[in-house]
């Protein structure tokens, strides 16, 4: 396998205020682990330059006076701070600006259009963006959620309008619900949009009602998990729910909206995911992947803000896109929780809801997890 890792220090340079989460310190503390592992060095790992995203490229699913005005806030960032005020300015209710944002969110933007050229050219099989901002907020008109452009929605549209592609699969694990990509697809039957979330919890979208409108009526699958929910729920939603959904759909292409701040280490979200219990669901979508689009698939950075759980998971899926199958852990198991739903009650529903009835599952075994504790925990758990 011939895996890419996107990543410029212009993502270091979008400076938020102190304390804020999305902080430079999330992708540095990746890098650091990344080096610390000698993984930057490693056989079948290429490092690719992003290129910024093109102002015609963001226009595919931003309004042009939305992006003029991203960089127009940037410029008045960058007058304010050379005239001795803060680094940082407020730009939307929980997202800033500061002199450098705009070039950072461009080549964000443009991180998972250099991958999918890549890989469309035959160069790599699959790509990690290790970017930010983040972008499954954002929404045509407005910056939302720490998000300034919306990175995965703008490279679904590259694919389909660059390529010709006539279908694209989105997977978005993110604690919090991706608005932005769901209302910007939510009429188009090229994207398959699938959503798992904390609920309820900001933004307060993404029902399990919310199936898409008109001709793509179908194409939004969002489950929406209470807080406490782990693998033991995320497992059969991913083996039940998503795989046939994707077997249905048949992507050319898959792209994750990979947050992870459903680890239960993260201070902002109260899922209860493990780094093993990631790389157990990203072994599902490498296997749909490599079924269903020739390995095509690209990880596009959202949120994470526990920074030790986020360098761990990003670890993790660069070395599960490499082809090995080891999680980088030193948290371990989630706390014991109880769980708040059936989850056969809920499989059940969410295949009667999507009209998975009659769509094969995956024969897979079902993970051992005894031995998946014993792995991050050490022989002795």
């Amino acid at each position: 396998m011939t895996t890419a890792l996107l990543y410029d220090p212009i993502f270091l340079e979008h400076i938020t205020p102190e304390n804020h989460p999305d902080k430079p310190e999330r992708l540095q503390m990746a890098m650091n682990v990344l080096e610390a592992l000698d993984w930057l060095k490693r056989d079948g790992l290429t490092l690719l330059a992003p290129r910024a995203a093109s102002e015609d490229e963001l226009a595919a699913v931003h309004e042009r006076s939305y992006i003029h005005t991203v960089e127009e806030a940037a410029r008045k960032a960058a007058e304010i701070h050379a005239g001795g005020g803060r680094n940082t300015q407020r730009f939307a209710t929980d997202t800033y600006v500061s002199p450098k944002s705009y070039e950072a969110a461009i080549r964000a933007a443009g991180a998972p259009l250099t991958a999918i050229d890549a890989i469309m050219k035959g160069e790599i099989d699959n790509a990690y963006c290790l970017v930010r901002p983040p972008g499954h907020h954002a929404v045509a008109e407005a910056a939302m959620g720490f998000c300034l452009f919306n990175n995965v929605a703008v490279a679904a549209r590259y694919a389909l309008d660059h390529y010709g592609l006539k279908r694209v699969m989105i997977i978005d694990f993110d604690v919090h619900h991706g608005n932005g990509t769901q209302e910007m697809f939510y009429d188009d039957p090229r994207v398959l949009y699938f959503s798992t979330h904390q609920a309820p919890f900001y933004p307060g979208t993404g029902q399990s009602n919310e199936r898409g409108e008109g001709e793509a009526e179908g194409t939004t699958i969002n489950v929406p998990l209470p807080a406490t929910s782990g693998y033991e729920i995320f497992e059969p939603v991913f083996r039940q729910v998503m795989a046939p959904a994707a077997d249905r759909f048949d992507p050319q292409l898959i792209l994750v909206s990979a947050g992870f701040d459903a680890h239960w280490d993260d201070p902002l979200g109260q899922l209860n995911l493990s780094t093993a219990g990631f790389a157990q669901l990203m072994k599902v979508i490498i296997e749909e992947a490599r079924f269903l689009c020739n390995g095509r698939l690209v990880l596009v950075q959202e949120g994470g803000y526990s920074l030790d759980a986020m360098a761990a998971c990003v670890a993790t899926c660069i070395n599960l896109l490499l082809g090995d199958d080891a999680a980088v852990d030193s948290l371990g198991q989630p706390p014991h929780m109880p769980y708040r739903i059936n989850t056969d009650v809920l499989i059940a529903e969410l295949r009667r809801l999507h009209h998975l009835t009659g769509y094969r599952m995956r024969n897979a075994p079902k993970p051992d997890i005894a031995r998946l504790r014993r792995e991050v925990k050490g022989p002795d758990a």
